[in-house]
């Protein structure tokens, strides 16, 4: 019960703040809007009725879901920890009769559930995913809790970098664009020619492109099994380094602010 209050605290604070969702959520309409236009005019021109089995029409849908799925998979541990770490206040966590990551991951679900509930919403209303029998549907619920499970802990070991880098923040553009082009959110990894399709289960591709596409209800049975068992895999490899960087990082922690 302790982790479900930090959770309502994390909500709370999100929607308290109105006017940084609103503006957030206005900004990526923008960037929605500005990437329709461009492809749209691709459609026009190529006189193509699909790219990558995607209409025109899907395409739009694809750019929003993906767009959305960007603010679900933030990068904020990684400058939350790096607070912690520099002020000293990390140590206040240590004492505490908490995991740091469990009470980090639901202060991250938090943070993310009114982008979760957009996306869920779109799920249950457009896709066709669960019309396709409860064994896709169940198969779809695994990969998108798994993904979200494993994106966290992904931030979370480059969050341990803080340890030894004073400052992190220029990680911010380079993880934005990696979300940018590896995870899909400039344009469908499909696009791309059939010797770099392995780039669709890299981790930033299965929290954006691959659930955009799950959405679509472009992603088979086949792919939808690998998606899973990447995702799998990830998440697991994350969690043996969480355990390797975090004890050797407590060692080189001073306790003290910068």
């Amino acid at each position: 019960m302790k982790y479900w209050q930090t959770f309502q605290n994390a909500l709370t604070t999100t929607l308290t703040y109105r006017g940084n969702l609103l503006l957030r959520l206005l900004t990526v309409g923008l960037d929605i809007a500005v990437a329709s236009f461009m492809w749209l005019a691709v459609y026009r021109f190529s006189d193509q009725d699909s790219v990558a089995g995607i209409g025109a029409s899907q395409m739009v849908i694809y750019l929003a879901v993906v767009n959305v799925l960007a603010l679900i998979f933030s990068a904020s541990p990684i400058f939350t920890l790096s607070t912690l770490i520099r002020n000293g206040n990390l140590s206040v966590m240590l004492l505490r009769p908490i995991n740091y990551f469990r009470q980090s991951f639901w202060t991250y679900a938090g943070q993310a559930t009114p982008y979760l509930v957009i996306y869920g919403l779109a799920i249950a209303l457009i896709s066709p995913v669960f019309r396709h029998g409860w064994r896709m549907g169940l198969s779809s619920l695994v990969l998108i809790i798994l993904t979200y499970v494993m994106f966290f802990l992904l931030i979370s070991v480059i969050s341990l970098i803080s340890f030894w880098l004073v400052q992190v923040w220029p990680l911010r553009p380079v993880l934005n664009a990696l979300f940018l082009l590896l995870g899909g959110q400039a344009f469908p990894l499909q696009i791309l020619p059939a010797s770099w399709h392995w780039l669709t289960v890299n981790p930033f591709a299965l929290a954006g492109n691959q659930l955009t596409l799950l959405l679509l209800g472009k992603l088979s049975a086949h792919q939808l099994t690998l998606d899973i068992g990447m995702a799998t895999l990830w998440l697991v490899l994350a969690l043996v380094l969480i355990k390797v960087l975090w004890r050797r990082g407590i060692q080189t922690y001073e306790g003290v602010g910068s």
